[in-house]
């Protein structure tokens, strides 16, 4: 029980300081990066057009006036609360930069992250991470080359925080460069080839074929990624990414999600469950919290760790430079799941067009 009470007490107090010792700026000074985020899920070309699925008939009006939105919700409540939940969940992936959105952007994309991790030694290292797509001309948006640092990784930014440890995190990285094609129908299955190498010691030689599909269910959105792949060194594998959102209040947004990854050669089994909640504080500043279940089995040894923790996140500058603090609590089977305290302070620069 005091374990429990002095997680939590941690948690608390760190967000309480990052609230703050991160201060909000007025709308005047700059600008205001969520709810501009929403229209820009809509009309931006940073985004496919495949990010809204509705149909053509279920489609609300560009720019409608608050009566059209008014009747349109007396006439098709199920409608307007499904498609809300989608935006919210859009703008909020969108906020936090998720990967998911580098991945779907139809637009060139520039992502730069600067990360400064302590563990629970004291110990301080620094790391960073790169994002870069570029639109190939005369493709119709279709065709696209990429770099990036550690694309073998999850899809999911938020969930993919969750699985490695502040050592794990600062240890030297992989880069990655090809081409992604994008085909299919936004109202079916979308898919998204590519092939490209991967640098590190050597060159070696990838390919992906990444199939994603979004539903609608009631109060909830769900999205479905499933990413076979191939790597030189290690053959043939898979990822599995299931996701369900669903709009708690006009602030509050409930995430579930799942991801499982196999790979063949390496006999490697990856499994992780996690919930967030995320929260709007201000229309520059929000955050989540999340609790994660990991397992991971490599030749017939198994591996659990749970891990509680929270992202605090503010615009500190015209909708492009971000700053993050993570606070973490992990507790592993391998050190007898005790308590392993981090924080990582981020700086991120994001361009697109």
């Amino acid at each position: 029980m005091m374990m429990h009470a002095g997680l939590w007490t941690f948690l608390y107090y760190t967000l309480f300081l990052a609230s703050v010792l991160l201060p909000v700026r007025t709308v005047a000074e700059s600008t205001t990066v969520i709810s501009n985020v929403v229209s820009q899920s809509i009309e931006s070309e940073s985004l496919d057009d495949d990010l809204c699925f509705e149909s053509e008939e279920e489609a609300l009006p560009d720019n409608p006036s608050s009566e059209e939105l008014f009747f349109s919700f007396l006439d098709t409540p199920h409608q307007v609360i499904s498609s809300g939940v989608e935006i919210f969940a859009k703008s909020l992936d969108e906020f936090f930069s998720e990967d998911k959105v580098f991945y779907d952007a139809s637009g060139t994309y520039l992502r730069l992250r600067a990360d400064a991790v302590r563990d629970e030694n004291g110990d301080i290292n620094y790391t960073g991470d790169v994002r870069l797509k570029l639109r190939l001309p005369n493709t119709k948006k279709k065709l696209k080359f990429t770099i990036e640092s550690d694309a073998d990784k999850r899809r999911d930014n938020t969930s993919a925080q969750t699985e490695s440890t502040p050592r794990q995190a600062v240890k030297e990285k992989d880069y990655f460069a090809g081409f992604q094609i994008s085909l299919g129908k936004e109202k079916s299955w979308q898919f998204k080839p590519s092939i490209g190498l991967r640098l590190n010691s050597g060159v070696e030689l990838y390919t992906r074929l990444r199939l994603k599909r979004r539903y609608k269910f009631e109060k909830w959105s769900i999205h479905l990624d499933e990413t076979p792949f191939w790597f030189n060194s290690t053959g043939v594998g898979l990822d599995s990414y299931l996701e369900f959102n669903r709009k708690i209040s006009k602030d509050d947004l409930f995430r579930a999600s799942t991801f499982a990854r196999w790979t063949n050669k390496t006999d490697y089994v990856q499994f992780s469950q996690t919930f967030f909640m995320f929260h709007t504080l201000s229309k520059r500043r929000a955050m989540f919290y999340y609790v994660s279940v990991n397992d991971v089995s490599k030749s017939n040894v198994f591996e659990k760790s749970y891990l509680i923790g929270s992202t605090y996140r503010q615009n500190i500058h015209k909708g492009y430079l971000f700053v993050e603090l993570i606070p973490q609590i992990r507790y592993q089977e391998k050190n007898d799941f005790r308590a392993e305290y981090s924080l990582t302070l981020r700086l991120e620069i994001i361009f697109k067009k």
